[in-house]
């Protein structure tokens, strides 16, 4: 079988998780004897495939329109695979704008903290405010206006590759049942994490605990608002991740110049040096708006750190009971639920043990290559020069 998988068009300067799921599950799936390329989606019009994957995610449908449409003469005879890595996301221009106008009303960040701003983190988090962005007024419970192109998405693929049954189901509800569908779940290769030890730690870390949080600096994974919940706690916190919004890492240096304890920030590391800052924390911390579930979790998980992460999307099916839980509209439900992830570390060491047992165990990339190509045999049966030709009886 021979695979192309379609990057994200600015994968090679943007990092995420997509493009580690991408290029570990290409890696797994040439050692099952398929052969993948890794190129545009015109790549696919020159040379034979077996199946097209896209990687876009489908929050990000002005990205995806372009490459379906480049592949459009191909449906009926070679499968569209695809990879949504979606969840509701009209929440997420809801919360920016929402930390966007609590911040302009609060413009000194040495001095903002959780008392001071409780009435209107309070209505934030009860989603009971309206805003305006860019003159569109946006309501917490508002469809987002990219539905319609998502579904538009899906009308012309033939088949969708969620990370959950979670995943599918908000799928499902929000844009409607399109393609035929598989779940892969999201892996770690628990190789890259060996030898991961707090004694290699750049100096500023050693000999005492942390909260740590990795992921690049945007609207979704807000930062910002992770500071200002955590403003009161007497914990060193240290952000990992490449500073994509200059903005967001801004409010992040003011929310800190007025805190008792130190905040670090490193850019993106490689696994390499990434395990030994994930070996030396004591939680680690994952508050956005939605994840999938979230590599960094797994990731820390997997070296049996505590980990908080979110409760809006599809964490849960992932985590189960492994994890605290924390609305991340609610900067006081953050600041709970990492002060009892910090509390009751040495509490939860058989918890978190177990947990990484079962990440080892089920989220591989090994698994995530097999569940894809197994979807990827059955959408070809589909696809066969006999029923693509199919035509109707007179």
């Amino acid at each position: 079988m021979r695979v192309l998988f379609v990057p994200r068009p600015d994968a090679d300067r943007i990092f995420g998780g997509d493009v580690v799921q991408m290029t570990k599950t290409a890696e797994a799936l040439r050692a099952l004897g398929v052969v993948v390329d890794v190129g545009p989606a015109e790549s696919a019009r020159a040379q034979p495939y077996d199946v097209v994957h896209l990687w876009t995610s489908l929050h990000a449908p002005h990205m995806l329109a372009p490459q379906v449409e480049a592949l459009a003469p191909l449906r009926g005879r070679v499968p569209i695979a695809f990879s949504p890595i979606w969840a509701p996301h009209h929440l997420v221009r809801w919360m920016d704008a929402a930390r966007r106008w609590l911040f302009s009303r609060y413009p000194d960040g040495a001095t903002l903290d959780l008392g001071f701003a409780r009435n209107d983190l309070r209505a934030i988090a009860a989603r009971a405010l309206d805003f305006t962005l860019d003159g569109t007024k946006l309501s917490a419970f508002a469809p987002h206006p990219f539905t319609a192109e998502c579904r538009a998405i899906l009308e012309r693929v033939d088949l969708i590759l969620p990370n959950s049954w979670m995943e599918l189901s908000a799928i499902f509800t929000f844009l409607g049942d399109f393609a035929a569908h598989a779940i892969v779940p999201n892996a770690v290769d628990a190789r890259d994490f060996d030898g991961a030890s707090p004694d290699e730690l750049p100096e500023e870390l050693r000999g005492r605990p942390y909260v740590m949080m990795s992921a690049r600096f945007d609207a979704r994974k807000q930062q910002d608002f992770l500071m200002l919940a955590l403003k009161r706690l007497d914990v060193p916190v240290v952000f990992v991740g490449e500073r994509t919004d200059q903005e967001i890492f801004a409010r992040v240096q003011a929310l800190a110049n007025g805190r008792s304890a130190p905040v670090y920030h490193y850019p993106f590391l490689s696994h390499a040096k990434l395990k030994h800052l994930y070996a030396g924390a004591r939680v680690h911390v994952l508050a956005s708006i939605f994840e999938s579930p979230g590599l960094s979790s797994l990731e820390a998980a997997l070296l049996e750190r505590t980990i908080v992460v979110g409760n809006l999307a599809f964490e849960a099916e992932y985590f189960r009971d492994g994890a605290y839980y924390c609305d991340p509209c609610d900067a006081f439900s953050i600041e709970r639920a990492v002060h009892t992830a910090w509390t009751r570390f040495d509490d939860d060491a058989e918890r978190r043990a177990e947990l990484a047992r079962r990440i080892r165990s089920e989220y591989t990339w090994e698994a995530a290559a097999t569940a894809t190509l197994r979807a990827y045999e059955r959408a070809a049966i589909k696809a066969t020069p006999t029923s693509a030709s199919a035509t109707p009886a007179s």
